[in-house]
């Protein structure tokens, strides 16, 4: 929806240049509308750059005010049950001027405080000004759909905003590399899991906490207002009556996700999950109107990766208007500066890139509001090597009969899938689970649990929990957080805003008390998804056995038209002394690549997207920006 700055500055003056400035690195979240607001004495300020979504009245303009000036907010996001909320507040007495979610958020902490938090069901970051306690509150969604950093400075300066481009540009935060980030990303432990960020003095506020901050800087309170709890299971519930509540509250959150007062669409993958989206969106046409539109990246000349068939079996299935975009290799090196400027930090894969096409097409097409998949694999057991931890469960839990039964009807699918390509291994991993003789080996000796020292809001690490350690890992920590920053930045970055039915709490409440069976049964994964989806998709994709994922053909633009760019790349001087990078290792990592004896270009593109992320901190990109002006001195 937008971006925003928060400044305190207790050692010196904040200028009205400098804000503006710190406000306008931002312009790309939010086109529509920049203000600011320095509290008396310059030593407070607040931001905001708008991308007009609902009541696109410049009377909901922000940084926006209580009639007493005693509250002020800046706020990133959408609140979706708004009205709800608007309505229950207006039943207390309030009385509202605007037709905005910001004005109800305002108004919801007024008069609830921090116990307005949980109440709210929407993607969010905000600061808010307390005049009357002289401190700022900030706060950050459930699973971070919107981003929120914090950077300090000297002088005791604090800065909060959407993007760290932004803090950068305040000459008291230094803009430095932090070593322990590039040391985890070159060994390949790098997982967004955390506060650290490749800028030191930079902190990633995290997701479903809210913290207090003084007039002088210093943070007073932090915590933490939603914590998930996997071990809470509802054994009773039935399969029928989970998929009906499922599908209920599924049509429900996408229902709440197309309020807005501006163009409303959906990216489609062609997969399970974003198909879902369309189907469901297209029976909300029957009480609507609208023109529900579809946005796609296929490679019709690599079929073996490309999902266009089953996009085009959606589309004609939905009856929507369809644009596809095919990503061209030369344009992912053309625009690779300008899309790791918008990512800020290094990425693990190329298909970033089919995303940030996605979201232009969808800027050519006056489409303002994406609604998208993301979060669905994490939730539900999506991604295939998860079929591996059910089958070590069931035998840790003594089912090995359930166990074959399952896993026969898996490897089958997956068989039979393989035949439809060619080099299907592109695709998918046909062998991604542990076939009958190698379960019949393990026996009682199964594998000890693996996990990583996570210890808030996940399942114990123990046998008969492996699946629901890992997808409580991933919701939490090691998978999701990354994809929300792709899926963020690259829509931002064409001032689109992505919307994710999946991350509904209420649905995300409810799924992770369901049983595993309700994830994986009968060899299927999100097996409740499928059954839920009823008629709303085509039963070939509802019944789909392979997954593709949001892969770009990297393998092939490596050893075509990418190949010298990549070579300059993964052999920059500038890598060197970066942990886990031995040049020797590299090379050889690239020729076995390009002698087709194996597909490195996962283990490349790392090294590849670091040597560029360099490239723009050598460069001052990260201080100066993308027009090359230095930033504004800050006091008098």
């Amino acid at each position: 929806m937008c971006g925003f700055v928060g400044v305190i500055s207790p050692g010196v003056p904040v200028r009205d240049e400098l804000l503006a400035a710190m406000r306008d690195r931002l312009i790309h979240r939010g086109p529509d509308n920049g203000s600011s607001w320095l509290r008396d004495g310059s030593r407070v300020g607040l931001a905001h750059r708008r991308l007009s979504i609902i009541d696109t009245s410049h009377s909901a303009d922000q940084p926006m005010a209580t009639a007493d000036g005693s509250l002020r907010i800046s706020f990133n996001g959408e609140i979706y049950n708004y009205l709800e909320l608007k309505q229950e507040l207006e039943q207390l007495g309030e009385v509202f001027r605007t037709r905005s979610d910001t004005e109800v958020l305002l108004v919801a902490l007024r008069r609830w405080g921090e116990a307005a938090l949980p109440r709210l069901n929407g993607m969010f970051a905000f600061a808010l000004w307390d005049e009357r306690s002289r401190r700022m509150l900030v706060a950050r969604d459930r699973f971070g759909e919107k981003p929120l950093f914090v950077g300090r400075g000297s002088l005791g300066t604090v800065v909060f905003a959407s993007e760290m481009k932004a803090i950068l540009v305040h000459p008291l935060v230094r803009c430095s590399l932090d070593a322990r980030a590039a040391e985890r990303y070159g060994m390949g432990s790098w997982y967004e899991d955390d506060e650290l960020t490749f800028f030191e003095g930079i902190a990633r506020f995290p997701p479903a906490h809210a913290a207090w901050f003084r007039e002088d800087g210093s943070e007073e309170r932090r915590w933490r207002y939603w914590t998930p709890d996997y071990t809470a299971v509802d054994t009773e519930i039935r399969p029928r009556a989970a998929v009906e509540r499922f599908a209920e509250l599924m049509q429900r959150s996408v229902g709440l996700r197309l309020r807005a007062d501006v163009p409303v669409g959906s990216s489609l993958s062609g997969g399970l999950d974003s198909s879902v989206i369309v189907g469901l969106l297209s029976r909300e046409r029957k009480t609507s109107t609208f023109a529900q539109n579809t946005f796609s990246a296929i490679f019709p000349s690599d079929p073996t990766m490309s999902e266009d068939k089953e996009i085009e079996a959606v589309v004609s299935h939905a009856g929507v208007n369809s644009f596809a975009v095919v990503p061209d290799p030369r344009g992912l090196a053309e625009e690779s500066a300008l899309l790791h400027w918008h990512q800020e930090e290094p990425f693990l894969s190329a298909s970033i890139y089919l995303q940030w096409c996605v979201a232009r097409l969808a800027q050519q097409n006056n489409t303002t509001v994406l609604l998208d998949g993301q979060g669905a694999d994490e939730l539900l057991g999506g991604y295939q090597f998860y079929f591996r931890l059910r089958q070590l469960d069931l035998l840790d839990q003594g089912r090995s009969a359930l166990c074959m039964r399952e896993t026969a009807k898996f490897n089958r699918r997956l068989r039979v899938a393989s035949e439809q390509f060619e080099g299907a291994q592109r695709r998918f991993n046909v062998s991604v689970a542990y076939s009958i003789a190698e379960l019949r080996a393990l026996g009682k000796a199964s594998p000890s649990v693996f996990h990583y020292p996570y210890a808030i809001g996940t399942a114990p690490a123990k046998r008969g929990f492996r699946l629901r350690r890992t997808l409580s890992e991933a919701l939490l920590y090691n998978s999701l957080p990354m994809l929300l920053r792709y899926a963020d930045r690259n829509s931002m970055a064409f001032s689109r805003e992505a919307r994710l039915p999946y991350l509904d709490h209420d649905l995300v409440d409810f799924c992770i008390r369901l049983p595993d069976a309700f994830y994986v049964r009968n060899g299927w994964q999100k097996w409740i998804l499928r059954e839920a989806a009823g008629k709303t998709i085509p039963h070939k994709i509802r019944w789909r056995a392979d997954k593709v994922g949001y892969a770009a053909p990297l393998d092939n633009w490596l050893r075509g038209e990418l190949r010298e760019w990549a070579y300059e790349r993964v052999m920059d001087s500038q890598l060197a002394g970066t942990p886990g990078y031995e040049i020797t290792s590299v090379r050889a990592l690239w020729d076995d690549h390009q002698k087709g004896d194996a597909n490195n270009s996962w283990a490349l593109w790392r090294w590849i997207s670091l040597a560029e992320w360099l490239s723009i901190h050598r460069g001052g990109g990260w201080r100066v920006g993308r027009t090359g002006r230095a930033p504004v001195v800050v006091g008098h």
